[in-house]
């Protein structure tokens, strides 16, 4: 290996060397003969230093021999070689590959804790989420339920309001036509108050012609009852024409229905809705029927009247 020394070294022959050079060059300047003195009325004269053919061999061979040994000295010496190694024995070929290695385990197990947590947590609040979710959904289902349950009740309660009202109205005038009868049947009590006359004794005759007779005024009241029902009948096109449905009906003293029976009718349920509607929307005629008065009746009810009879 090329030391500093050896590189000192180097440098010192390359500019021996060259010093070498430039003396021989001096030397060879003082050894060629000078010119004769020029006449000083003569022309200058120009002359040029040329070495003799001698004297640039010689030069050459100088300089050659200082640039080999230069080189000769540059050049390393030789490094000893190495002593040989003993070789290793060759080793069998594998016959199966080498398992890999395991990796070493960078992964922080704390930071992978952490995220399990994490994941497990989030996982858990979703899960709360969507129970409340569940409950609250129950919830909103239950009140509206119980709102419609409300409405329901309500509606129920206005409806039996109305009835009761509609009845109480009914029960109002009932007792007032009840009333007004007992009033006109005391009226006529009253007119008709007068002391009995005694009749001469003979032989006692019946009666001539229908003197205590009921059914002309039973007649009259069958008529009554009759026309009141058909002006109370709003049947409109739910009852077929030229169609008898024979009904039963009770009713108190006064006139009132207050039941309805259907013995041969071949109305359908808004036919005969409509008829228990005009037995029951008025009471029946009462006053100056109360002798023939019949707490149950029976109506044939068909329409157009003229063409039914």
């Amino acid at each position: 290996m090329e030391t500093t020394w050896d590189k000192l070294r180097a440098v010192a022959l390359a500019l021996g060397l060259h010093a070498l050079v430039i003396a021989l060059l001096f030397v060879g300047l003082l050894v060629q003969p000078l010119p004769a003195a020029a006449d000083a009325e003569g022309p200058i004269v120009e002359a040029t230093l040329v070495s003799s053919p001698q004297q640039s061999a010689a030069i050459a061979k100088a300089i050659k021999a200082i640039e080999r040994k230069t080189a000769q000295d540059a050049t390393p010496p030789p490094q000893p070689k190495p002593a040989p190694k003993p070789e290793d024995a060759p080793q069998p070929p594998q016959l199966a590959p080498q398992a890999l290695l395991p990796k070493p385990d960078v992964v922080n197990q704390d930071e992978v804790r952490r995220v399990a947590e994490l994941a497990a947590q989030e996982k858990h609040e979703q899960e709360e989420r969507r129970k409340q979710a569940q409950v609250d959904l129950t919830n909103q289902l239950l009140q509206q339920k119980e709102e419609q349950n409300r409405q329901r009740l309500a509606q129920q309660q206005l409806a039996d309001i109305r009835k009761q009202r509609a009845d109480a109205e009914r029960q109002v005038k009932l007792q007032e036509q009840k009333m007004k009868q007992l009033q006109d049947q005391a009226a006529r009590l009253a007119q008709n108050d007068a002391p009995p006359t005694v009749a001469p004794p003979g032989p006692v005759r019946p009666p001539s012609g229908n003197a205590g007779d009921k059914s002309g005024l039973l007649a009259k009241y069958k008529k009554a009852i009759n026309e009141t029902v058909q002006l109370n009948w709003h049947h409109g096109d739910k009852v077929p024409e030229r169609t008898h449905c024979i009904v039963q009906f009770k009713q108190l003293p006064g006139g009132e229905v207050f039941e309805v029976s259907f013995l041969d009718c071949p109305f359908d349920a808004a036919g005969r809705d409509s008829v228990e509607a005009a037995l029951k929307r008025t009471p029946l005629p009462f006053a100056g029927f109360e002798t023939v008065f019949q707490p149950q009746g029976k109506i044939d009810m068909c329409y157009p009247e003229e063409a039914c009879k």
